[in-house]
């Protein structure tokens, strides 16, 4: 019965994301998804935790990201952002992880109107490992089922998990603003070529109901017919707390998460190849959030990502892009069966 009100509630959520995409809908990348669940784990960082062997996992993530206005731009500012990604995962072996990520973005843009449509399909794979104990001798031992679902005795363990991912240009890139022109590249929800991520993230329980958990990871993008987006590198740092436990309970399980995430942008290219000077740059947020647990397989987690520093090339010109918006609100939910 648990399984089937599971399966009920994918469908349900699969389609209403679809019912928002396919109704009729600018210079900035698109972000990226970290399926995080688990006990403490976090919403923007990554988590190393793996799925269980032939264990399968939907996760819904919504992105809004309003942007400041500034008087270079007018009279077309890009608006708000706004991301929609689900994943499916499954869960190969106790260790190896597969996803599939569908992301889609409607971008608004003063003036010139909306883009919408459907991202590029996005594969990786995960493969989780910690530093432990196990038979009574610590060492690197490949994740097994304890690990993946939790039991308390392994906790204390250094869990670590190495992922990678090929995107496939199957999104959007040829909208048109209400002018009739071509959207710039940042203002498509595809990016019309390959792109390739390498990441890893760890975490460990450092004291009781405080979970540590840290990620790393660079996303490299090939060139398009007339450009290339600037490659992107993460760094996230996440803190989550444990405020409240009870099984009997809707609410099995309370976090208060807090996160710094650190990005760095590269400078697009043109079709010569010469780099955009007024691109790129780097950006600190800072990320107060929290995460519900709703019995073993279900989670929401909430976060606001406020950019509190920022370094990017000639920012008196760039408007739209990463580190000039307000504030970046994500709400994700996480269902494992």
């Amino acid at each position: 019965m648990l399984r089937i009100r599971q399966f009920q509630m994918m469908a349900i959520l699969f389609f209403s994301y679809i019912s928002i995409v396919c109704v009729p809908v600018v210079d900035a990348h698109h972000g990226g998804v970290s399926a995080a669940f688990g006990p403490g784990a976090p919403v923007e960082t990554a988590s190393p935790m793996t799925l269980g062997k032939e264990s399968f996992l939907l996760y819904e993530r919504m992105e809004y990201v309003p942007f400041r206005n500034r008087d270079n731009a007018e009279p077309e500012n890009v608006d708000t952002f706004t991301f929609f990604n689900t994943l499916v995962g499954f869960g190969f072996t106790d260790a190896l992880s597969l996803y599939l990520t569908l992301p889609a973005a409607i971008k608004e843009q003063d003036n010139l109107g909306k883009s919408k449509g459907f991202g590029d399909l996005e594969f990786m794979a995960q493969y989780g490992f910690k530093y432990g104990e196990r038979d009574g001798i610590r060492g690197f031992y490949r994740n097994g089922p304890d690990d993946t679902e939790g039991a308390h005795y392994t906790m204390d363990d250094l869990k670590m998990s190495l992922t990678g991912g090929i995107s496939i240009p199957t999104g959007t890139i040829s909208n048109r603003d209400d002018k009739g022109n071509i959207f710039d590249m940042g203002m498509q929800p595809g990016f019309g070529a390959p792109s390739f991520t390498f990441g890893f993230a760890a975490s460990k329980l450092m004291f009781p109901h405080f979970t540590l958990t840290a990620d790393t990871s660079f996303k490299a993008f090939s060139q398009q017919n007339d450009s290339k987006p600037g490659n992107e590198i993460r760094f996230n740092v996440a803190g989550g707390y444990e405020i409240f436990e009870d099984q009997n309970s809707i609410i099995s399980r309370a976090d208060v998460i807090t996160e710094a995430n650190v990005l760095h942008l590269t400078k697009d290219q043109g079709a010569d190849r010469d780099p955009d000077n007024d691109t790129g740059g780097t950006i600190l947020y800072f990320s107060p959030g929290f995460r519900a647990s709703l019995g073993s397989h279900i989670s929401i987690g909430a976060l606001i990502k406020f950019p509190v520093w920022q370094d990017l090339n000639n920012e008196s010109v760039q408007q739209g892009a990463e580190g000039l918006e307000d504030y970046r609100a994500v709400v994700t939910l996480t269902v494992s069966f």
